[in-house]
């Protein structure tokens, strides 16, 4: 497996330090957190410049450009009913993962994540599945003819493995892969051991983060994640994809926390993990009864 970074955790950063920072601490890649629309909080957001230029910095570098890292979501309900498929964007989504996937190509950057979400919970869970699943499979068919692919992460509506794997069997796309984020699959009431395992024909990313108790971000390994027991189970199915880790500082405005020493720290960590035995994950699944 590959170890990159969310730049989520610097988004004070120009890119430039976030690429030289991935080369110091020993990251393979980056995954870049992207808008269509310029953030003043986000400094290194590569939808601030030119794709070449960016291809060419993580060429010089021989860092990997792994995803761009969006908000496209494909959930918003088409009202009137019928009326609404004439007079509003039945393809609500579709556009915006476009353009994400045009910019892509060009700077040569691997993935674009999105995201299903939120189904209203007055609506028949069919209706909106199949909304989200026509939306995100006509947003996958943007990536053809392009070395870019479209990654749907789990949260929201859509939160466990299972979930994601009823939609992209449902509306499957050969451009189309997950990424797998730990933390939403554990709130979901989800092992996230099994869940890897559950997703390995279509799994590009995990996503791994640690928390406390109260959700508050935590030093990798410090928190209650199973991250450690993920790693392991990634290595024992011989998974050779991204590991990417992720400290949401651009969400916590809050937070004092050093990006460097926060990503030194889980570098150190991964690589440890990388060499050790997995360990059960500690939530009463079968990963915890193998570890007995």
């Amino acid at each position: 497996m590959k170890i990159a970074y969310s730049t989520t955790v610097c988004p004070g950063w120009t890119l430039d330090q976030a690429i030289q920072t991935a080369l110091d601490l020993g990251y393979l890649g980056l995954e870049m957190r992207s808008f269509l629309e310029p953030q003043s909080a986000m400094m290194c957001d590569p939808m601030r410049m030119d794709p070449h230029e960016i291809r060419a910095k993580f060429e010089h570098a021989g860092i990997t450009p792994v995803a761009l890292g969006t908000g496209v979501r494909y959930d918003k309900p088409i009202f009137p009913p019928v009326i609404g498929h004439i007079f509003v964007n039945a393809e609500e989504g579709v556009e915006e993962t476009k353009q994400f996937i045009d910019f892509a190509a060009k700077a040569s950057v691997d993935y674009v994540r999105v995201y299903g979400y939120e189904l209203p919970r007055a609506e028949p869970r069919a209706w909106g599945h199949r909304r989200v699943g026509e939306r995100l499979q006509l947003a996958a068919q943007t990536a053809r003819n392009t070395d870019s692919m479209l990654l749907i992460e789990n949260g929201g509506s859509f939160a466990s493995a299972q979930d994601l794997l009823d939609l992209i069997n449902a509306f499957p796309h050969p451009y189309l892969g997950v990424s797998y984020n730990i933390q939403a699959a554990q709130q979901a009431g989800e092992c996230p051991v099994e869940g890897v395992k559950l997703l390995k024909d279509h799994l590009h990313c995990v996503k791994l983060l640690d928390v406390d108790n109260e959700h508050h971000p935590v030093m990798l390994g410090d928190g209650v994640l199973p991250c450690r027991q993920t790693v392991a189970a990634l290595d024992d199915m011989g998974y050779g994809g991204w590991v990417v880790y992720k400290y949401p500082k651009l969400w916590v405005h809050e937070d004092v926390r050093d990006p460097r020493e926060v990503l030194k720290h889980a570098s150190d960590t991964l690589y440890d993990w990388m060499q050790d035995d997995g360990m059960s994950c500690g939530t009463g699944c079968e990963c915890d009864a193998a570890s007995v």
